[in-house]
This record gives structure tokens, sequence and C-alpha cells, in this order.
């Protein structure tokens, strides 16, 4: 599935139904993001993987050996925020799936969280630090709260 137009260029490979049947929603909620968050483009990769891929992947990279329910990789290495958010996110559907249901979270709704956290990373955010996590929560359940999706982290 691909989504593009003058400013988005989303590309998604292996997703799961409940994703394609979403397309426009997901489109417009890009569209919303580019706007709140005052960015010039989106180019993305989203690619949906299995547990023990995203495993490896995490151990890799992170040097965490267990699965995870997403990782952003943004297309070169970001030393302050950026406008352009470029990069590849990878999620694994399994964990996701899990996560929706054991916190009694709607799938796509989860799913855009995830999205929106991993974009967040690739223009610059983090919250390794507690003032960058603040900061980087504080936006991010402002955008959320004006898409329609509750604050994640209550």
């Amino acid at each position: 599935m691909i989504i593009s137009n003058k400013k988005l260029n989303v590309e998604f490979f292996d997703q799961p139904n409940y994703v394609t049947e979403s397309k426009k929603k997901f489109e417009n909620l890009l569209l919303e993001f580019l706007d709140f968050f005052s960015v010039a483009e989106i180019n993305l990769e989203i690619s949906f993987c299995t547990s023990s891929e995203i495993k490896k992947i995490n151990k890799e990279f992170r040097s965490k050996d267990k699965p995870t329910n997403v990782l952003s990789f943004p297309d070169e290495e970001i030393k302050t925020v950026s406008n352009s958010c470029n990069g590849e996110i990878l999620i694994c559907n399994e964990v996701l799936e899990k996560e929706a249901q054991d916190q009694d979270k709607d799938l796509l709704d989860h799913f855009q969280h995830l999205v929106i956290h991993s974009m967040l990373h690739i223009l610059g955010y983090g919250h390794d630090e507690t003032n960058d996590a603040i900061l980087m929560e504080n936006k991010e359940v402002k955008f959320l709260s004006k898409i329609g999706i509750s604050d994640p982290y209550k």
C-alpha cells in the first residue's frame, strides 16, 4: 500500500488488513501530523515483521534481547529536532495486537499511536532524558487528543 501526494510518501510492506482498510483515515492522520508539528514532508517506509524478526533487530540496534512493538530508524542521524520525517518504521503486529488486547485499546488507535510515537523519534524527539521525555509525551498526547485518541499513558 502506498500513500502519496506532494508532502507525503508512505509505503507499507506486509501490512495487516486493518491497516489497508483504514488507508484514508491514516492518510488524514498524516496530513494532520504535517500541520500540527509543522513538518515539511513525510517520507516513510512502514514494514510489519514477526516477533522473532523484531527481537533480532532490537538486540542488534538497542541491545535488548526481546521483541518490541515498534522500532524507528531515521534516514540520517539526527542531532536536533528536524522538520522532515524521513525514515523507516518496523512494527511487530503480534506484539501490537497483544498490547491492544491486554490494555483494552482499539487496535487501529494503538497502531496509529505507535506510528506517531515513531515519527516523533524520526523527527528527533526522544525520551532517554527526563525533560526530553516530558516534552515528547506532552506533544504526543496533545496530538493524539486532537485526533480523538485518548492518552495512552494513563
